[in-house]
């Protein structure tokens, strides 16, 4: 017997390979999910500010930047990820896929590709937020305690852009 006989690869089981199947399949729904996800808020954020002219109605204190990011970005932002997921959209284990859309879709958006390329370097920690974030309430949504996980996301999210906002990053 020679050695390419003896060390061929075998055939995959029927069931593993519809396992594997699914995996991709609710992964690249997560994936996607987070990206349709963040491009409504971005639609919705451009008809109200930008085509309404509509300006911040926060003042530029800290207490006004905190209630902004608080109310403008996190619990928005993280509630359109609850509501994903509670409706099958990258569930455990699939959340931090989700996240990942989410973030690449916001980094995408919010930053011209031409301008730094795919992702600006200055994007990568705020992708990685919305994959923590997600994890997070994918897996409290798991375990039936989807409020603390809502809770831990919105108040990580809102330490986040208020770290960001005032050491300068976009």
């Amino acid at each position: 017997m020679c050695f390419r006989q003896r060390h061929r690869l075998k055939p995959i089981p029927a069931m593993l390979n519809h396992q594997w199947k699914n995996k991709l399949y609710y992964g690249l729904i997560a994936f996607f999910g987070g990206l349709f996800g963040v491009s409504i808020i971005f639609i919705v954020f451009y008809l109200i500010f930008d085509v309404t002219r509509l300006e911040n109605s926060f003042p530029p204190t800290f207490w006004g930047v905190f209630f902004s990011i608080l109310l403008l970005n996190s619990f928005i932002e993280e509630g359109i990820k609850f509501l994903l997921i509670k409706r099958n959209i990258g569930q455990f284990p699939y959340g931090f896929l989700l996240g990942l859309g989410f973030g690449l879709g916001e980094a995408a958006l919010t930053r011209p590709l031409w301008e730094f390329g795919i992702v600006s370097e200055r994007r990568i920690p705020a992708i990685l937020l919305h994959i923590i974030t997600a994890g997070i309430l994918s897996y409290t949504i798991k375990k039936n305690k989807p409020v603390l996980g809502l809770l831990i996301s919105i108040i990580l999210h809102t330490g986040f852009n208020l770290v960001a906002n005032y050491a300068g990053t976009p």
